[in-house]
């Protein structure tokens, strides 16, 4: 028996037991010791053993694909638990079914977006209550949690603007960083020119970010980028309400 084909049976077994983990796990974990005896088997020179050996191989290859395809299976329920979760707004839940959903497929974008979407929302509803110490702490790790998530979504796909806005939200309105907001932002106008209404929500969190930082004719502009393009009339009259303060402060 070679070993490069002992090294592939122990592979094959150490694969499938990382594969889904928990109850799947333990049902598997009496096919970690008969990898073991295997390896035992391995030693011998006699032929019929080796063709158990190599029976037993295509047994745990034909395995693993099963393992494979139930943790992409366990990985889709969770996302469509942790979409519902949010549709519903309990999104300490969300959060919960997206922990998981992550451990499947660790390089879906769309889940990171989500998680961002979620630890912003359960920052927020960290409330200074009457003997509750800890809620500081909590809203800065939940804050932290929704910067991490918009951040890998972005690394993943710099494609996918939901990101791109979310966190020029987070950093503008939440963590009190306009300038970190600015590329994000303008990089979600870009891949929205054709969606001008779209566009435009991302323009008043861009003139938002400017005005924080003293760059009033910048934020000028977004304003008057969103009355050359908008449809959309609440969004004009504000758009021209806060053109207005901001010549106001920078004339003032």
């Amino acid at each position: 028996m070679k070993k490069e084909t002992l090294i592939g049976v122990i592979v094959i077994a150490g694969i499938a037991l990382f594969v889904i983990g928990g109850t799947v796990l333990r049902k598997i974990s009496a096919r970690a010791q008969e990898a073991e005896r295997i390896a035992d088997i391995s030693n011998s020179k006699d032929h019929q053993t080796i063709d158990d050996l190599k029976k037993t191989i295509a047994a745990y290859e034909k395995q693993l694909e099963r393992f494979v395809k139930a943790s992409e299976k366990s990985g889709t329920y969770w996302k469509i638990l942790a979409t519902r979760l949010q549709d519903k707004n309990q999104h300490g839940e969300a959060l919960e079914a997206l922990q998981n959903a992550i451990q499947y497929n660790p390089e879906d974008t769309a889940l990171f977006y989500m998680t961002g979407v979620s630890a912003a929302i359960m920052a927020k509803s960290e409330l200074d209550f009457p003997g509750a110490a800890a809620s500081e702490k909590r809203r800065e790790d939940y804050y932290r949690l929704a910067e991490q998530g918009y951040l890998r979504s972005i690394e993943l796909n710099g494609g996918y603007d939901k990101p791109l806005y979310g966190i020029g939200v987070l950093y503008v309105f939440e963590l009190d960083r306009p300038s970190d907001a600015i590329p994000y932002l303008q990089r979600y106008i870009e891949l929205n020119s054709r969606n001008p209404e779209g566009a435009a929500d991302a323009m008043f969190v861009q003139a938002r970010a400017y005005y924080s930082i003293g760059e009033y004719r910048r934020a000028i502009e977004q304003y008057d980028g969103i009355l050359s393009a908008s449809k959309n009339k609440n969004k004009l009259e504000r758009a021209a309400e806060l053109k207005q303060q901001t010549l106001w402060a920078m004339n003032g």
